[in-house]
């Protein structure tokens, strides 16, 4: 088995991560900026998110400033231990006509001296985002609380932030389904975010109704060729078991998180069977950094 490095993945290997990390980028560290804020502090709001959003004797104010603070490191920590973040984009060659509409839109656009030459009529380049067509499924069960929930929204701060709105699908599930972000919703990172933390604590974990409502969600969308990254531990206790509907996927990647053993199984025969490749996250302050590599190298 490949031991996958942060700086190293291939779309045809399968990799485990050994959870061992160089620094402690990923973790909540005792950092203050130049004025002296605290940004541990912040953090232990967004560890606490849930339990502020039930506090009766905060001001609904207060509740709110607090809130808007652990959001705020979330996305913050997202592009700290992650980097430059640039989402995949083409060149497109339009007329005049589409160039037009394009502008209009407030698209950037230039024009193509070459192809204007050719065509003896103006022609112009457009830069357009490339959509692949990503579902986030997230294990949002009962052990997913505290710190794990709020690494949670790391990485869907993260996915935002580098896969085309148009083309990205959030859900998260345990005994329901959660949607924090459907194929062509326009939303902010920080109102993603929001919904991860506000998921509420509970349920089991049934990978099966994931997997079918992802599928629902290919099925009505105009991206059929969409891939799935499935998080979760892979320790399903409620519904059928998840192979059988894992075969009706065109791919999907089980990204197993935890050290505990158990689920590996489940995981592994998901992604066999469902054309794709199995990967494990040890430590869960690794699985934003390594998403952001997995996502770069599985959807093409």
């Amino acid at each position: 088995m490949l031991i996958f490095h942060a700086d190293s993945i291939s779309d045809e290997d399968e990799v485990e991560q050994t959870g061992e990390s160089s620094d402690d980028s990923g973790r909540a560290g005792d950092q203050s900026d130049p004025q002296g804020h605290d940004k541990k502090d912040d953090w232990d709001l967004a560890v606490r998110f849930r339990d502020i959003q039930r506090y009766g004797y905060l001001e609904p104010k207060k509740k709110k400033e607090m809130s808007e603070k652990a959001i705020l490191s979330i996305l913050e920590k997202a592009r700290e231990s992650l980097g430059p973040i640039q989402k995949p984009y083409r060149y497109l060659t339009v007329d005049q006509h589409s160039a037009r509409e394009w502008a209009a839109r407030g698209g950037s656009l230039e024009l193509d001296v070459e192809e204007t030459l050719l065509q003896a009529e103006p022609m112009f380049q457009v830069r357009s985002e490339k959509e692949h067509g990503l579902v986030l499924l997230l294990d949002t069960s009962l052990s997913m609380k505290g710190e794990k929930l709020a690494l949670l929204g790391v990485t869907v701060a993260a996915t935002c932030e580098s896969v085309p709105s148009d083309a990205l699908c959030i859900l998260g599930f345990d005994s329901e389904i959660h949607a924090i972000k459907e194929f062509g919703e326009k939303i902010d990172t920080g109102l993603a975010i929001e919904r991860t933390l506000s998921i509420p604590a509970g349920g089991f974990t049934n990978i099966e109704r994931g997997l079918r409502s992802a599928l629902e969600r290919i099925g009505a969308s105009r991206l059929p060729a969409s891939r799935v990254i499935l998080i979760s531990d892979g320790r399903y206790t409620e519904g059928k078991n998840p192979v059988i509907e894992a075969r009706k996927f065109r791919a999907i990647y089980p990204v197993k998180i935890g050290k505990d053993p158990g689920g590996r199984a489940v995981m592994r025969e998901i992604a066999d069977t469902g054309q794709g490749r199995f990967a494990e996250v040890r430590e869960m302050h690794e699985l934003p950094r390594f998403l952001l590599h997995a996502i770069r190298s599985w959807v093409k």
